[in-house]
């Protein structure tokens, strides 16, 4: 029999490329590769990672580059890397496992040991040093136990994958549909229950870890806007943005917001920063400074905005999906600048000022020196007999500075695959961030980016998830569909585009053909077509983003107005109630999909405005009197692809729906506020 090896030079992600030369003969998940385990009758080893992982580097350092441990591993096993945003399926269902055999959440990089006949994992876990240390069993402990296990307990080892699958067989069975058809609102049962979870000191949920947690803080900004929250939430939401802004998840100098702190207050960052964040925050921080003009939020947000510019913008005009938390052999290595370092770039002033608002006094708390975590806001600048004004250019030219000083450091890494739904996330928050703002260098970049994923991630008829090394790879899966449809009609309500609006309806066929169940309502994470695995989700509850098929509900809810597609309204309801029993149950793990719910029971007005070429003025008015609480579209008069409600409108005129109704025609900027003013009133 040939000996197996390492297969992965073939492979395009940034991740398989950086284990391509390890002696580990690392196989990609494939039918062959599969077969191979079946008739080898070896265990699987399914090692799953991203390349801007610190501890899959560790991990890979410390085990997977060792030629003793390699050869273990090669002889007992077949060893299978995937890199989780190519294949996010397969990253759900083992993590699935792994909440299921250890009774808490996983991670990265994740190893699943998997039966050769039924990829039913039997074992699962994250992270392990290359020996055991205290209580944490070692890699090098782990597997010949687990080759024991599978090969000398075979009653024991039956059983185990038996309950495995009768525990992935009943998340798989529908929940039966309300017995009232649902006409309960879940919006306070599920406030109620997040503002459990608050940290009162630190701001945010939960303790440490912390994350950034972008669908709770929207979800606060929704309740702020219907006016559902109490003083106390909408204080809780203001001083999350705060600290966020202000500590150390937040990159002061280079902008954007590291992936998660380890301490809760927010001041010791893990290095690496996730445009999928990013792009949440800010469409948090956007709405946020809309209706809150606080300046640390303005900061935030451009800061946003300036990094995904600076690091993550591809010559295709789309992004980058991550940047590396390692730099110069360790973690955080291009942000962590020594005392001295920080003094010789700035001037006395400066450092004064720098010296008081980030404490760099004393010790810091990592060994390769200081971060940046606000200590005092420009309030230093009383202490420093400066104005605030003065203060404010001392800091910005400080700024600047220590940008430059870090230029001339190793750079971490980018991954440069180009991922569909990230990107899609990325254009609804240009796509805010201009509508907020004003500025229509931010609509540009949210349109080239539509303009790259239609032109290159979209063929007969067909989504592709992700472009790598100058082609599209991987059919898409439901989160790319429904990001990208969500991202589009906050597009259209920016700048009407016809070609938008086309491939905004061509997404919502493709998507019902591929991906809808027909029988129990909703839509599973992957297509009809894809290969056979262990476990068919059908995602409602969030994560860190949004849950798929509450963004699938809500889209399909408006579209139906604007493309007047009642089939659309009947998707959008069969959705719903598919997740209503879950959404019941745990209502604050479902905050996407009890605002789609909401938006059901009591929906949005639509208000599309035929524009002859001076309706700005119009729309401008509508969003500063209702924001969020009203879709508005203004449609060029020329344009070739009308939406079916305004067919025959003259231009100068504006037609409001009201859920599956066409309310109004009105010639009169006043008349249209009037009659919103109505309607948002009667949805509550």
């Amino acid at each position: 029999m040939n000996a197996l090896q390492n297969r992965l030079s073939r492979e395009s992600s940034p991740y398989l490329q950086l284990h391509r030369k390890q002696q580990v003969a690392w196989q990609t998940w494939s039918p062959e590769t599969l077969e191979l385990a079946r008739k080898q009758g070896k265990p699987i080893l399914l090692s799953i990672g991203y390349s801007t992982c610190h501890w899959c580097q560790t991990m890979s350092r410390e085990s997977f580059e060792d030629e003793v441990l390699a050869q273990q591993m090669n002889d007992n096993f077949i060893n299978i890397k995937v890199d989780r945003e190519e294949r996010p399926d397969l990253d759900q269902i083992y993590q699935l496992a792994h909440q299921m055999l250890n009774g808490r959440s996983g991670g990265w990089p994740l190893h699943a040991f998997l039966c050769p006949e039924t990829q039913l994992p039997f074992f699962v876990g994250t992270y392990y040093p290359r020996h055991s240390q205290g209580e944490q069993l070692g890699f090098a402990d782990l597997l010949p136990r687990l080759l024991n296990y599978f090969h000398n307990k075979k009653d024991d080892f039956a059983k185990l994958v038996n309950q495995v699958e009768e525990s992935f067989n009943h998340m798989a069975r529908p929940l039966p549909a309300p017995d009232d058809d649902g006409h309960h609102s879940f919006w306070a049962d599920a406030l109620e229950r997040l503002m459990l979870q608050k940290d009162e000191i630190n701001g945010g949920f939960g303790s440490q870890p912390k994350f950034v947690m972008p669908v709770n803080l929207q979800f606060l900004l929704s309740s702020v806007a219907r006016q559902k929250a109490s003083e106390e939430d909408s204080y809780h939401l203001h001083f999350t943005l705060k600290a966020m802004a202000e500590r150390g998840i937040n990159d002061r100098i280079g902008g954007g917001f590291f992936r998660y702190c380890s301490d809760a207050a927010w001041s010791v960052p893990h290095f690496e920063k996730m445009l999928y964040d990013n792009a949440l925050l800010m469409d948090v921080f956007a709405n946020a400074w809309e209706i809150n003009r606080n300046p640390l939020y303005k900061s935030a947000l451009f800061g946003i905005q300036r990094w995904m510019r600076q690091f993550m913008l591809s010559e295709y005009g789309a992004f980058f999906s991550a940047l590396d938390a390692d730099s110069g052999d360790r973690e955080g290595g291009f942000y962590l600048s020594s005392r001295e370092e920080i003094k010789h770039h700035l001037t006395g002033d400066e450092f004064e000022l720098f010296q008081l608002m980030f404490g760099l006094q004393g010790e810091s708390p990592f060994e390769g020196g200081w971060h940046f975590a606000q200590q005092m806001d420009l309030a230093a600048a009383r202490k420093l007999m400066l104005t605030r004004d003065s203060a404010l250019d001392l800091y910005r030219s400080g700024r600047e500075k220590i940008e430059a000083m870090r230029a001339e450091k190793s750079w971490p890494r980018i991954d440069h695959k180009i991922l569909t739904g990230w990107n899609a996330m990325a254009i609804k928050g240009f796509a805010i961030l201009a509508r907020v703002s004003g500025d229509k260098k931010n609509l540009v970049l949210a349109q080239q980016t539509a303009n790259f994923i239609r032109k290159n991630l979209w063929m007969n008829q067909r989504l592709f998830g992700s472009w790598q090394k100058g082609q599209a790879k991987g059919h898409a899966f439901l989160d790319d569909y429904v990001y990208l449809m969500d991202a589009l009609l906050e597009l259209l309500q920016v700048q009407w585009r016809d070609e938008d609006f086309q491939f905004l309806n061509a997404l919502a066929e493709s998507l019902l053909s591929r991906f809808e169940d027909e029988e129990h309502g909703g839509f599973f994470y992957t297509p009809h077509d894809h290969e056979s695995l262990i476990y068919r989700s059908k995602p409602f509850a969030d994560t860190i983003m949004p849950a798929p098929n509450a963004v699938a509900a809500k889209v399909f809810l408006r579209l139906s107005v604007l493309a007047a597609e009642p089939r659309y309204q009947e998707v959008a309801h069969n959705t719903l109630l598919a997740g209503y029993r879950a959404m019941q149950q745990l209502p604050e793990n479902h905050l996407t999909l009890v605002q789609a719910w909401e938006e059901y029971l009591k929906p949005l007005p639509q208000v599309l405005l035929v524009d002859g070429g001076d309706m700005m003025n119009w729309q401008e008015d509508i969003r500063s009197h209702f924001s969020s609480r009203v879709l508005s579209f203004r449609i060029p008069f020329w344009t070739e692809v009308q939406p079916p409600c305004i067919l025959g409108v003259e231009a100068g005129d504006a037609v409001v729906c009201f859920g599956d109704q066409h309310v109004a025609t009105l010639k009169s900027r006043i008349g249209v506020v009037t009659e919103l003013s109505r309607l948002v009133g009667a949805g509550g």
